[in-house]
Parts: structure tokens; C-alpha cells; sequence
């Protein structure tokens, strides 16, 4: 397993595991992605054997990125990493893959995340919890859900 960048071949495998996971990340359609990914400061795949085996995208802060989400920690935060998605397919879970993206992702800067609490998406906040993300916040979402928003610290130099 390889954690490399996304490339344009990757796209339609990326769209396909993002709408096989709508319960927890919004969904997108080509053009979409292809802007998210423009704006990403990180478009991550896992490449499995020639498998896109999962993704993640983060999204830097000043960007024109349109997510109420990201606008809520963009007015928190002046230097942090904004995780947009992480979606590993369902064939690839319970395999290292969202551990190595996220090691990956939260080298450097405070990496800034929200996760469905109403209704609470389970799996994902005690994932969190134990990766040592913390709620800062809650924010309603236009689909009727309320989102709880989570920051995590970068690990700190010689430790």
C-alpha cells in the first residue's frame, strides 16, 4: 500500500468511494471534485495494488472553498488544515489505510474536522477520540444534522 498523491485517473474511483459514503461526507459530483481537489492542499489516495483503496482532502486556510464548515474554523483559525473528506471503501476498512492518511495529514499544521453528533455518527467520533481530537464546537448543517467540530494539535517537536 502507497499513500501518493491523487492523479486525474484516480478521479472517478475517488467520486464513486465518496457516494458510496454519504452518511458521513457530502456529496459531489465530477466537477465538484475536480474543483475541490484544485483548491486541496492535499488530495491523498491510498493506491492498493492499483486500487484506490481510500482518499483524503484537505483544504488550506484562505482558499474560496465555499464550505460552511470550513468558513466556521477559517473564522477560528489563522493556520490550520482543514479536513475536507476521508473515505475508505468498504472492501479496504480495518486495513491501516485511514490511520497512514491521517498520519500524513496531521504532520504539521492543527488539523480542523467536523463529524455528524445528531445524529451522532459513532464509528467516526470514537475513531477521533482516539487519534486525541477534540469537540470545540456544534454547528447546525442545512440537512438538518448538526455537525460537532473537532480540532486536533500537531505533535510537537521531540516528542
Amino acid at each position: 500500500m502507497q499513500i501518493r498523491n491523487v492523479t486525474s485517473s484516480d478521479l472517478n474511483a475517488v467520486l464513486a468511494l465518496n457516494q458510496g459514503a454519504l452518511e458521513g461526507v457530502g456529496t459531489l459530483d465530477a466537477d465538484r471534485l475536480q474543483w475541490i481537489v484544485g483548491l486541496a492542499d492535499q488530495a491523498l489516495v491510498a493506491d492498493v495494488g492499483g486500487d484506490v483503496g481510500g482518499f483524503g482532502i484537505t483544504i488550506a486556510p484562505g482558499t474560496a472553498y465555499d464550505s460552511p464548515n470550513y468558513r466556521w474554523f477559517e473564522e477560528r483559525f489563522e493556520s490550520h488544515c482543514y479536513l475536507d473528506r476521508i473515505v475508505v471503501s468498504p472492501g479496504h476498512r480495518r486495513t491501516g489505510i485511514a490511520s497512514l492518511l491521517y498520519a500524513q495529514i496531521e504532520a504539521t499544521l492543527p488539523v480542523t474536522l467536523e463529524i455528524y453528533a445528531e445524529p451522532p455518527n459513532e464509528v467516526s467520533l470514537a475513531f477521533h477520540a482516539a487519534r486525541g481530537y477534540e469537540e470545540i464546537g456544534r454547528l447546525p448543517q442545512d440537512n438538518g444534522k448538526v455537525a460537532a467540530m473537532f480540532v486536533k494539535q500537531p505533535p510537537r517537536l521531540g516528542s
